[in-house]
């Protein structure tokens, strides 16, 4: 299968569609050019990649680079929409 050159994602990622989502245009477009646009692959790095491919969704608080683990980022999800 051929790359298509962008992530399989870019057509629902909050991060591609909202603009304003990380409240900084300089990074949001670092962050299309690293992650969403790169031909090689890399939004298999993504942390917004790996979430929705786990969960069937990404919250909105992380953004690709996010230091986090999946299974930290659930349980911040789960303790966020508990409260």
């Amino acid at each position: 299968m051929e790359d298509p050159g962008y992530c399989p994602n870019i057509k629902s990622c909050k991060l591609v569609i909202t603009p304003g989502f990380t409240g900084d245009e300089v990074q949001r477009n670092s962050y299309l050019q690293k992650y969403c646009w790169s031909g090689n692959k890399e939004w298999d790095n993504c942390k917004r990649w790996i979430v929705k491919n786990k969960l069937n969704f990404c919250p909105d608080f992380v953004l690709p680079d996010t230091t986090i683990t999946p299974d930290e980022i659930i349980d911040k999800f789960d303790n966020e929409n508990i409260n």
